[in-house]
């Protein structure tokens, strides 16, 4: 930028060694390579401006890719962890549920076999009391057989 500005001040001293007419129109010159200077200066900040925002915006985008891809390994780590917890638990209900459903099936299997032999002996009473009955009946037949068979009590004649 300096270089720039060398020969345009080497320009501008030539124009005022002058004489004094040629010396306002030598102000003029000065101004307009004054002007002229702090143009292409100013475009040279703004380029580098620009630049410099352009490098600013990249590093900005790359920061905040990076800080995304982080964000999103954290995601994935705490969804991974979560699902990890679910899968724990989910087990455990599941074993639990499995237990209790084996007790249930063993106290069902243990009420059957009670029933079972409840029922049995329901069953041999049953068969008791119809032997026992039978043994009544026999016994009543035979009573009222044996009863058929006595005489009947002799009549005695009336005097």
């Amino acid at each position: 930028m300096d270089a720039e500005k060398a020969p345009q001040n080497e320009a501008v001293e030539e124009t005022s060694t002058d004489g004094s007419s040629e010396g306002d129109q030598g102000i003029g010159a000065r101004v307009t390579a004054v002007f002229t200077a702090a143009e292409k200066a100013g475009q040279h900040i703004v380029t580098l401006a620009r630049e410099e925002a352009d490098d600013i915006l990249r590093e900005a985008r790359s920061e905040a890719d990076a800080y995304l891809k982080q964000q999103r390994l954290e995601a994935d780590r705490e969804v991974e962890r979560i699902l990890a917890d679910a899968r724990r638990r989910s087990e455990a209900i599941e074993a639990d549920a499995r237990e209790a459903a084996r007790q249930v099936e063993e106290d069902a299997r243990v009420r059957k076999e009670s029933l079972r032999e409840e029922t049995r002996l329901i069953d041999e009473r049953v068969g008791w009391a119809k032997e026992g009955l039978r043994e009544v009946v026999d016994r009543l037949e035979q009573v009222f057989v044996d009863e058929s068979r006595e005489e009947p009590p002799a009549v005695q004649p009336e005097d």
